[in-house]
Formats: structure tokens, C-alpha cells, sequence
């Protein structure tokens, strides 16, 4: 049934088919005999007129459709499938719709007014396929650029990411930057015809000798990599690094700045990280503590029961471990008694409030036992 609807739909002897064939063989001949009396039609209003149209649509109907298209791919099927529908919806500003629109409507601007350009002075039509393709490339290495810096504002956004992904990100956006760069000059030259094999290789020995001589500010930029996805410290951590200690204030691609001790700015080459210790005192679980305290050793009989006394006291309390007290220091008539534990606590507040209290508590215990004295 259907081989014998399609054989009668292309019969040339039904009726329906020689009306459509003289329709269609009327406007050829109109059309062909506008053209024959206005050449400029032809040549020149038909493709000017064809690539306004191409352009303006790209510019106003192109980001329509491709809302629609974030649309649907957010809402319909799609989502259900990859079971994502229940999740929040992205919005389409840091969609990959969105990424695509600018380079999609610049390159098809730039095909239609080269186009124009063309009509007008035919000479240049030879360089037209190298000049499409030098700027599809540029628009693709932007198009990739926008996603990926969606994709890590996406990201960045979730409240579920800690400080220490979210530096990651953005260390990574900057070596994924730069790596694009890269490759859209490359291919942006060998879309030009220029021979980027030549050039590497005749640049590899130049590179060689370029990277001898600025051998140091390339380990601070390697150093600087590493520090950005190994994250030994975080801005804002205290460390210590050979004579080196501070607060980090900032983690550059060659160069960290710290404030010391002395309250000072410093600028520390990133290389001189890569070899020395680092002590990273704010990512420590518990802060040491020891005291030594002065004590009069007339009744130096007293003095066990009064350590035993103070390790009870430490004991007690929740945010200490591992406590110790015992008679350091003995001369003539004066001792001296060390105090020491560790607090479960790496906040500076915290840790000198619980210290302040065991002193407290420690000396009240030895002015009881009258074994205090000034010195």
C-alpha cells in the first residue's frame, strides 16, 4: 500500500503533479528572466541580501533558540534521563548555551560581512578560506574558554565546597587558561598555513637557552604550580619555613607574601619552598603547652604531693592530654617546677584561655601548699 501512494505521489500523469511542475516551472522562468535583466541582482543584492539576513539572525533569533534549547535540556527528558531532575536548575548565564552564543554569533558575523567584503573586491576571495578557518578557530578556543570558566564558577558556587577545592579551581583555571592559549595560537598558525612544526623545532634550541637563562623564574613559576595544587598552606595559615615565618597573605604564581612576625610585609620566591621544611602551625590538631614555675623548697616534702595534685587537676580537665608536672630545677633554696601538656584546640583564643586557666590553677595549688615565691 504505501509503494503503490508513493508511486502514485510521483506519478508525472496525476493531476496534482502537473500543477505543482507548472508552478514550479513558471517561477524558474520569472526568476530566471529577473536575473537576466538585472545583473547586479544576481552578483549582488541576493548575497549581500542573504548574508544581512544570516547575520541578523544570528544575533537576534540564535539566542532564543539556543534559550529554548537550555530549556529544554534543563527541564525536559533529557535531565530524567541522566537523572538529574531533581536537581536545582542552572541558569542559562553559566550554561554551555550561553557559552556557545557570543563565538557562535561573532564567527557567523564575521563569515557574512567577509562574504560582502568578497562581492565587492573579488580579489580577495583566494584568502577567504584561510581567513574562515583562522576564525573558527579563535571562535572554538573561545567558546572553550567561556565553558570552562562556567564550569568552575559552577563549581566554585556549591556551598558544599570547602576553601581548599575551591583553591584548586582556581589553580587550575589559570593552567587551563594558559594551556588554551597555547593552543589556539598553535592552531591558529597552522590554520594560516604557517608552519608550526618549523617553528618548534627551530625555536626548541632558542627555547633551551632562553630557559637556561631565566632558569630561576621558571622554578618559581613550577614551584608556584606545585604550592597551587599540592597546598602545603592556605592564605591566611601561619607557617614557618627555614628563617622564614608568617601569616600567608598570598599565594602567587611566583612569589608569596607573608606578614612575619614583626608585622611586616614579605615577598618569598615560591622556589624556596620546594626546599625547605614547612611547618603549617594552623593545620595543627593541638597546641603544646609548657610552663615552668619558681617555688620555694623549704618543705621540700610537699613537693610530690603537689605535682600529684597539679596532674590531677590537668586530668580533669576535657581539652588536655597527655599532662606531666615534676620539679625541673633545684638551687639552694629555690625550684622550679615545669608544667606541661597538649590542648585539643589549634585556636589561638582557645588554647591560650585553657593555658591561662592551668597556670591559674597551678599557682593557686602552690600558694595553698605555701611553696609560692616571686623571682
Amino acid at each position: 500500500m504505501s509503494e503503490n501512494a508513493y508511486c502514485s505521489a510521483i506519478d508525472p500523469g496525476t493531476p496534482a503533479t502537473k500543477k505543482l511542475k507548472d508552478l514550479n516551472d513558471a517561477i524558474a522562468l520569472h526568476v530566471h528572466e529577473l536575473f537576466s535583466n538585472h545583473a547586479d541582482l544576481e552578483k549582488v543584492v541576493v548575497p549581500v541580501g542573504g548574508t544581512l539576513i544570516g547575520a541578523a539572525m544570528a544575533w537576534f533569533v540564535m539566542p532564543i533558540v539556543l534559550r529554548k534549547l537550555h530549556k529544554y535540556a534543563s527541564q525536559g527528558p533529557l535531565m530524567t534521563i541522566w537523572g538529574n531532575s531533581s536537581k536545582k536548575d542552572m541558569s542559562y548565564q553559566t550554561s554551555l548555551w550561553n557559552a556557545m552564543e557570543d563565538p557562535a554569533k561573532y564567527i557567523i558575523t564575521f563569515m557574512a560581512f567577509s562574504q560582502i567584503a568578497a562581492v565587492i573586491a573579488p580579489s580577495i576571495s583566494d584568502f577567504l578560506p584561510q581567513a574562515w578557518k583562522g576564525a573558527f578557530v579563535v571562535s572554538f578556543v573561545w567558546f572553550l574558554h567561556r565553558w570552562k570558566t562556567n564550569f568552575i564558577a559552577n563549581a566554585m558556587a556549591k556551598q558544599a565546597a570547602i576553601a581548599t577545592d575551591r583553591e584548586r579551581l582556581s589553580a587550575f583555571d589559570k593552567v587551563s587558561s594558559l594551556g588554551l592559549i597555547a593552543l589556539g595560537v598553535v592552531a591558529l598558525a597552522e590554520a594560516c598555513g604557517v608552519p608550526v612544526q618549523s617553528i618548534l623545532t627551530v625555536g626548541g634550541v632558542g627555547g633551551v637557552a632562553t630557559a637556561f637563562a631565566a632558569r630561576d623564574i621558571l622554578g618559581n613559576i613550577l614551584s608556584g604550580f606545585s604550592l597551587q595544587f599540592s597546598r602545603p598552606f592556605s592564605v591566611g595559615d601561619y607557617i614557618k619555613a627555614g628563617s622564614i615565618e608568617g601569616q600567608v597573605v598570598e599565594i602567587g604564581l611566583t612569589s608569596t607574601s607573608l606578614i612575619n612576625t614583626e608585622k611586616l610585609p614579605v615577598i618569598v620566591p615560591n622556589s624556596l619552598f620546594s626546599s625547605q621544611m614547612i611547618v603549617n602551625k594552623s593545620r595543627a590538631q593541638r597546641h603544646v603547652s609548657v610552663s615552668k614555675l619558681p617555688l620555694r623548697t623549704e618543705d621540700i616534702e610537699k613537693i610530690p604531693s603537689i605535682t600529684e595534685e597539679i596532674k590531677a587537676m590537668l586530668l580533669s580537665n576535657p581539652k588536655i592530654d597527655a599532662p606531666y608536672c615534676y620539679l625541673s630545677r633545684l638551687e639552694g633554696s629555690r625550684g622550679e617546677l615545669t608544667i606541661g601538656c597538649s590542648i585539643k584546640s589549634t585556636k589561638t583564643e582557645e588554647w591560650s584561655s585553657t593555658e591561662q586557666d592551668i597556670l591559674l590553677k597551678a599557682a593557686g595549688i602552690m600558694k595553698r601548699h605555701q611553696l609560692w615565691t616571686a623571682v
